[in-house]
């Protein structure tokens, strides 16, 4: 390369590089740079070698990225390996505790039978087995711990049949009959009118529901038209369930038979009843201490024949005549 002034020969001005000229701006000139052949291969080198130093650095980039995703490869694969092996050692750990238990029951087995044998006793006892398997699947619960007051209301057809009963009991046991009173032996009273169920309760214990009627009675004096007395009596049905067939098996039933609780010290026997019904509720319901109880709503009574005291003193008129 060839050293060239860069003043304007022209002028002595500074030239200004413009691509391959050289320009003067004071006076307008205008000069050619001169390349030889030595500028033309050091501009090729120089590319060149910019060239090179690209290579490199895209090559170094693509060898550190497959380095990169290699090693996190490996890393992975090692992982699921070490997995793998957890899994394989757990699974042959299994096994091996299942062919120990199969291996010592085995044998067990053998051993019990030969002691049965030696012992002069069957192994296999198909009566004593059909039991223990008739006898695991019964309930343990009793049938009666499973009737509430809720059933009981619910049951209309058999609330229906359980208040006749009670009425049934008490006509059936004084109609027509007469009492003494308890104060004073000469005046004799008859039962008049229906019987009043003012109350009921279930009696609950382990073994048995009872169902109980609080019934108010009126007896009139037959000397004394005007002496009325009241009297309070316990009805009860016992043997509350549910049914076991399939017609009954949703429904309670019983044996629809009425007895009478009226409990220590609440009954005047010359009534055969009690004359308070607040002491007849202490007796037969707080008194019976081997039973839970629990109240039910009674549900409305109707068409209920009602023999009131004016019919009662009209037929005793008519029989006069």
């Amino acid at each position: 390369m060839k050293l060239q002034s860069l003043n304007c020969p022209n002028c002595g001005s500074p030239l200004k590089t413009q691509g391959n000229m050289q320009i003067c701006e004071s006076c307008g000139s205008s000069f050619k740079i001169d390349y030889d052949d030595s500028d033309v291969a050091y501009e090729r080198l120089s590319k060149e070698d910019e060239l090179a130093k690209q290579r490199f650095e895209h090559e170094k980039e693509m060898l550190e990225t497959e380095y990169r995703l290699k090693e996190e490869a490996r890393i992975k694969q090692a992982k699921y390996e070490k997995s793998e092996q957890r899994k394989k050692k757990a699974a042959g750990s299994v096994k091996a505790l299942i062919a120990y238990l199969l291996f010592f029951g085995f044998w067990f087995g053998i051993g019990f039978v030969v002691y049965k044998v030696i012992k002069g006793e069957s192994a296999f006892k198909f009566d004593k087995l059909q039991e223990m398997v008739e006898t695991t699947t019964e309930t343990t619960v009793s049938p009666y711990l499973l009737v509430t007051p809720s059933d009981i209301e619910a049951d209309s057809e058999f609330m229906d049949n359980a208040i006749a009963s009670v009425y049934s009991s008490v006509h059936s046991s004084r109609d027509g009959k007469t009492v003494t009173s308890w104060e004073d032996n000469l005046e004799y009273f008859t039962m008049v009118g229906e019987p009043e169920i003012y109350d009921c309760y279930l009696l609950t214990s382990e073994g048995e529901n009872r169902l109980v009627f609080l019934v108010a009675i009126t007896y009139l004096n037959n000397n004394d038209e005007d002496d009325y007395r009241v009297v309070y009596d316990a009805l009860y049905l016992r043997n509350i369930t549910f049914g076991n067939t399939l017609a009954t098996k949703d429904k309670l039933v019983c044996d629809y038979s009425v007895r009478d609780e009226r409990g220590e010290g609440a009954t005047d026997w010359a009534w055969i009843a009690a004359t308070d019904s607040d002491q007849l509720y202490r007796s037969a319901i707080l008194g019976m201490t081997d039973f839970e109880n629990a109240k039910v709503n009674l549900p409305e009574i109707k068409d209920v024949p009602v023999e009131t005291v004016e019919e009662t003193e009209a037929e005793d008129d008519y029989e006069e005549e």
